[in-house]
């Protein structure tokens, strides 16, 4: 991850993503753009309230340990690695920012994967084991089930409560980092680059 610094001292991280061409008109118009549930319930159809309901849950907790002005809702993913960016694709726009640390959260991207697939997020190999021992007690075949369904509300809770290792950053699944803001400013935008 490269940090830089703006004019004032105040650290910045370098980051990239990938959008579609309208958040460059709205950039370019508003000076400011943001994620609107409709939008995502476009990108992802059937799957949307799946992810809705993880987003939720990853604002309330982001909330309280940064800064969320209200009307901001939704994360905007980056990479905060220039070779893992998405690749080039039709009507999309490449964009490198800079963007104040105090206005993005940098989180393991194999912690992510655990929530957003409704899976208990382990401290480590032994506390994984554990709790599939716990469901094959339970005779869970399926660990989603117990977010899924009211079927099992200790385990839920177990589950849920894991998640909050997301923002541990002495628990390490992985060394892949992703990084979310829940705005983006015109202001941060250092290149972008659209392909048509």
């Amino acid at each position: 991850m490269e940090t830089t610094k703006n004019e004032n001292g105040d650290p910045k991280l370098r980051v990239w993503t990938r959008q579609h061409k309208n958040v460059l008109k709205i950039l370019k118009e508003k000076g400011l753009y943001r994620v609107k549930e409709r939008y995502i319930r476009k990108k992802l159809d059937d799957c949307a309230d799946i992810y809705l309901d993880v987003y939720k849950w990853l604002r309330n907790q982001a909330a309280k340990r940064m800064e969320i002005r209200e009307e901001l809702r939704y994360p905007i993913w980056l990479s905060t690695e220039e070779e893992l960016k998405l690749p080039a694709a039709e009507g999309m726009v490449f964009f490198e920012l800079e963007i104040p640390r105090n206005k993005i959260m940098v989180f393991d991207i194999l912690k992510w994967d655990y929530i957003v697939n409704y899976l208990y997020l382990p401290k480590n190999k032994e506390d994984r084991k554990r709790f599939k021992e716990k469901l094959k007690k339970y005779n869970i075949n399926v660990e989603s089930d117990i977010y899924l369904q009211n079927f099992y509300p200790r385990l839920k809770q177990e589950m849920t409560s894991s998640w909050e290792r997301l923002f541990d950053s002495d628990i390490k699944l992985s060394d892949k980092k992703v990084a979310i803001s829940w705005e983006l400013n015109e202001e941060w935008v250092v290149d972008y680059e659209y392909r048509d």
